[in-house]
């Protein structure tokens, strides 16, 4: 087995075990929003920039693990993006001093890095003053990329905000509510409202492609947007997506923001207005060193008390590199309020959201319609992670993320969104069948304007404590494009449920 295979084996089990639950009481979380920044050396004479982002769990009071994303935001390596799992430990050597190490096993590339097959390997140690609200960190990273040429020892710092929650271990009926007990008294509800985003870029005279030509063709994007509510108007936002139509597949952006809006007399009816600030580049798109600002406004109707529809209009800007647009978008939305207590009075009914988090492995197979270069012909390995929602004890919604880490294809990236269902458990397995569609690009993979669709489906073992063992397989296709495949996928995954609190 190889040492790759290994570190992503120890990442499943270190992000899944400290999970477990036969409990169907109400447990508290704890976690931590983390925001670093590090300058990594790609050659002897260029450094890039990137900035991370983490969501951390506190499994036990030494261990923690979760998520992190990193983006090139200086430098001339726009649209450089990794993903991947997040593991380590830490100690307090007084009341406010941590001291962390861990590893980040991810895959990514793009920017045209020497990313190689864009498995990417970040240990690091670090020290931190730990407040109340936040934290702060001094550290050093060592980042490589082992079938690539980079690699990069380098200081870095961070940030660290504390948030914590409520859920319950394993899916629910909503006939067990009245059982669930409270613990760890009585903690804020979360408004959070989840969208399906559609947009439009526009460039305007200037714009130019990597190759410094004036290119203001139109594309079409297509993501997610999370928007977590601060007070009644004020509001958060994180977004990712990426290109789905046009001559720029590849493109990709994350941003971070602020969003405000105005209730319109008393009609279900708001002024949104977003400001935000990210990295985005690849498709031959000049966004430079890779931050870019958006500012947009537009309008956000209610039309059920949970399904949302907003419409807005803008602008976004490189910050170093040419490019500049104007921006269109569309969201169909759904808006919650998750309850961390049992509330005491009649008001409010409380059903359980039924929820699970797989950590992926999956292997576009050998074909010569995957690569723009019809001489290449080799499997793409893929790291990636998926959120299922579910509608009811068998239907599931989910979102779904992958970036290759082998097979030539360092800088591929797919986001996916769909339907699945999973059927009952026969003597601890189970089926289930996926219809998804998405948008990928980058790695030279011939996929058009990034659009394509799978139809899958596979089977599941129960291995009880809320977790599940799954392989299967698909067939893959792309709207435009020679893109065209077969698929074998396996993962873990881990089943909870949040409590939805509703009037």
């Amino acid at each position: 087995m190889r040492l790759k295979h290994i570190y992503f084996a120890l990442l499943l089990i270190s992000l899944s075990i400290p999970l477990m639950s036969n409990s169907i009481s109400l447990d508290k979380y704890n976690a931590n929003y983390q925001i670093g920044y590090e300058k990594v050396a790609i050659t002897s004479d260029e450094d890039m920039g990137l900035v991370g982002l983490s969501v951390l769990f506190d499994f036990t009071n030494y261990w923690y693990g979760g998520v992190s994303l990193y983006g090139a935001v200086d430098g001339k390596r726009g649209g450089f993006f990794t993903v991947g799992a997040d593991s380590g430990l830490r100690y307090s050597v007084a009341d406010n001093l941590q001291l962390k190490s861990g590893l980040f096993l991810g895959a990514g590339g793009g920017g045209s890095a020497p990313q190689g097959g864009g498995l990417m390997l970040r240990p690091y140690v670090e020290g931190s003053y730990k407040g109340e609200d936040f934290s702060l960190g001094l550290g050093v990273s060592h980042i490589s990329f082992p079938n690539g040429d980079i690699e990069s020892t380098q200081v870095y710092i961070a940030a660290q905000i504390p948030t914590s929650g409520s859920y319950l271990g394993g899916h629910q009926n909503s006939d067990n509510t009245n059982d669930i007990v409270a613990e760890g008294g009585v903690l804020r509800d979360d408004t959070l409202d989840v969208s399906f985003l559609m947009e439009h870029y526009v460039p305007r005279a200037g714009s130019k492609n990597v190759n410094s030509n004036i290119d203001t063709k139109p594309y079409s994007l297509a993501g997610i947007e999370f928007d977590i509510f601060l007070n009644d108007n004020l509001y958060g936002i994180f977004q990712a997506a990426g290109a789905g139509g046009g001559d720029s597949d590849g493109y990709m952006e994350i941003f971070g923001g602020l969003g405000y809006r105005y209730q319109i007399a008393n009609l279900p009816l708001y002024l949104d207005t977003q400001v935000a600030i990210g990295a985005s580049g690849g498709g031959r798109v000049d966004t430079g060193g890779g931050l870019v600002y958006r500012a947009q406004a537009g309008l956000k109707a209610y039309i059920t008390d949970n399904v949302t529809l907003g419409m807005k209009g803008g602008m976004i800007d490189a910050y170093e590199g040419t490019f500049s647009a104007t921006t269109y978008s569309a969201t169909l939305g759904y808006k919650g309020v998750i309850a961390n207590y049992i509330p005491s009075d009649d008001n409010h009914s409380i059903l359980p959201a039924n929820w699970g988090f797989r950590m992926l492995h999956k292997s576009h197979l050998d074909s010569d319609k995957l690569f723009k270069n019809s001489d290449r012909n080799m499997r793409i390995d893929l790291l990636g992670f998926a959120i299922d929602s579910y509608i009811n004890e068998n239907f599931y919604l989910t979102g779904q993320t992958y970036w290759a880490y082998k097979g030539g294809a360092g800088g591929y990236a797919e986001g996916i969104f769909g339907a699945g269902y999973h059927s009952d458990l026969y003597q601890g397995f189970s089926l289930y069948t996926e219809a998804l569609a998405g948008v990928g690009g980058g790695g030279g993979v011939s996929i058009g304007g990034g659009l394509f669709g799978s139809i899958g489906t596979g089977v599941a073992y129960d291995i009880g404590n809320d977790l599940e063992a799954h392989i299967g397989g698909a067939y893959v296709r792309s709207k435009d494009g020679s893109f065209s495949t077969n698929n074998v996928l396996f993962g873990l995954s881990y089943r909870f449920s949040l409590l939805e609190k509703k009037r």
